[in-house]
């Protein structure tokens, strides 16, 4: 017998996978509900300018997708897509270890425009950054 949750899961950790720079960033769904859990892999396609650091665009990809996944259920994936409008980022620190792990709740539910707000940590449970995103729902057709 094959676990739904856990194919859904794998299915939507595929199409993650066939967008370039989320496969290069090692970003995976370990969860989706009641918060939503990602994790990113610490590797040479993240790092910041220094060795040891991870690039703050890297974070705000990472803050960007985990706040967008956790919009799940939320708005009809076969026309409608979240369109990011505002993303704010606090960064507090670089990690030690990883992997990264992003945890999100949903902030705001309206009829179009949807908020959510996630926590960055590494593999230690450092919190490294916290974030704010924004996003409306347009017509359009989803990535599958």
């Amino acid at each position: 017998m094959v676990d739904s949750d856990a194919l859904d899961l794998e299915t939507r950790n595929a199409v993650i996978r066939r967008i370039p720079l989320l496969g290069r960033m090692g970003i995976r769904i370990v969860q989706l509900k009641p918060t939503t859990i990602l994790t990113m892999e610490l590797s040479d396609d993240v790092r910041g300018h220094a060795e040891g650091t991870v690039h703050g665009g890297m974070l705000a990809t990472f803050a960007d997708v985990s706040c967008g996944t956790a919009l799940e259920g939320l708005f009809d994936p076969q026309s409608e897509v979240p369109v990011t409008t505002e993303l704010h980022v606090r960064y507090f620190r670089q990690p030690h270890t990883g992997p990264l792990r992003c945890e999100t709740t949903v902030a705001h539910r309206g009829r179009r425009i949807l908020s959510s707000e996630c926590s960055i940590t590494d593999g230690q449970e450092r919190l490294l950054a916290r974030a704010s995103a924004t996003y409306m729902i347009v017509s359009g057709t989803p990535l599958a």
